[in-house]
């Protein structure tokens, strides 16, 4: 199969040369100014959004919590305003970055004025909620998703029992999956926009959580509250396998094939199997998971993170291992073998079909 699928397979018939119309006008704006062009634009749109934000700050912020407070907002407002002016590289490259500094201003300010992490926490939710739907911009909403997950996760760890925290964790990683399997859907709506950069700020969320709790255990715990309990390893694994074979399910509804029939029950076998032999590091089946949903839709910046994180959450799991080094050596060799064995399996029992051009 082809790592993306042509207009013809995916569109109706009456809809393809509107496509293909759009994608020749999109192509032609961005074949008009080199790539290297746009990057000394944006370079410079930064460069002096930078010297903005350290005059206001040493003029106007220094030990002005209040003023930090009110200053963030009027530059996350104004930053807003501006990115729906237009859509030149200067002009979204000086929004996002006001934006971002007026975003640092207003939750430092919060912070400091409190003194309390939970009410920077409950602030960033709040803000980075009202700038997902209202920032028209997708690197924004990917941040406002991954900041706004990242705070909520930090403030149940403050305010409430571990466990949660795990939990919140699991229903995080199933938000992601349902908006990327309901993407075509979803993307038709009124907020289509938000869907993909949401769905990518949560996966890296997830991702990110796990590799500080598999590799960065002292650290894990000095961020958060001291004593809090978590979720057992296994127990994490199992409901994050959970969404994976919810999703595999769906993916193979979606491709024509039966869950019940050869195919689906080879694919829970494996994902099943998979999930026991790492139940002491989830973050393996989570990466799975999330690359199960890259080949699905053909996403390779979603393919890249997955098999990056695989492979990290893999060398975890390898030293993770009570056995000697003779033991581990002959289990990856065990495990390689198995590999090779599945793999000309597969390819006997499920021979691919011809590429359709």
């Amino acid at each position: 199969m082809a790592l993306k699928p042509s207009l013809r397979e995916v569109l109706p018939a009456e809809l393809q040369e509107q496509a293909r119309a759009a994608l020749a006008s999109s192509q032609q704006a961005t074949a008009a100014m080199p790539w290297f062009v746009r990057v000394l634009i944006g370079f410079g749109a930064w460069f002096a959004s930078l010297f903005l934000m350290a005059f206001l700050s040493l003029g106007v912020v220094i030990g002005e919590e209040v003023g930090a407070i009110v200053l963030g907002l009027l530059l996350t407002g104004g930053a807003v305003f501006l990115r729906r002016l237009g859509n030149n590289v200067f002009l979204t490259q000086l929004a996002l970055s006001i934006g971002l500094a007026g975003q640092g201003l207003f939750i430092g300010g919060v912070a400091v004025l409190s003194e309390s992490a939970e009410a920077a926490a409950f602030a960033t939710i709040v803000l980075q909620g009202v700038l997902l739907f209202v920032y028209p911009d997708a690197i924004q909403r990917f941040l406002s998703a991954l900041f706004a997950s990242f705070a909520l996760m930090l403030l149940l760890r403050l305010t409430a029992p571990g466990v949660l925290v795990d939990v919140t964790l699991v229903g995080l990683t199933l938000l992601a999956h349902v908006l990327l399997l309901q993407q075509g859907r979803l993307q038709s709506g009124p907020w289509g926009a938000m869907v993909t950069p949401a769905a990518f700020g949560l996966v890296t969320t997830l991702l990110s959580s796990l590799v500080m709790r598999s590799w960065f255990h002292d650290i894990y715990r000095e961020l958060f509250r001291h004593g809090a309990a978590n979720l057992p390893p296994g127990v994490l694994t199992l409901g994050l396998a959970v969404v994976t074979l919810y999703s595999a399910w769906r993916v193979l509804e979606e491709t024509g094939s039966e869950p019940g029939g050869t195919t689906g029950v080879t694919a829970f076998a494996a994902l099943g199997l998979l999930a026991l032999l790492t139940l002491q590091t989830p973050g393996v089946i989570a990466a799975t998971g999330v690359l199960l949903l890259g080949f699905h839709r053909r996403s390779v910046v979603m393919l890249g993170m997955a098999v990056l994180f695989v492979l990290g959450f893999g060398v975890g799991y390898y030293y993770d291992l009570q056995l000697t080094l003779l033991a581990k050596s002959l289990a990856l060799l065990g495990g390689g073998l198995v590999l090779l064995g599945l793999r000309l399996f597969i390819l006997r029992r499920f021979p691919a079909a011809e590429e359709v051009r």
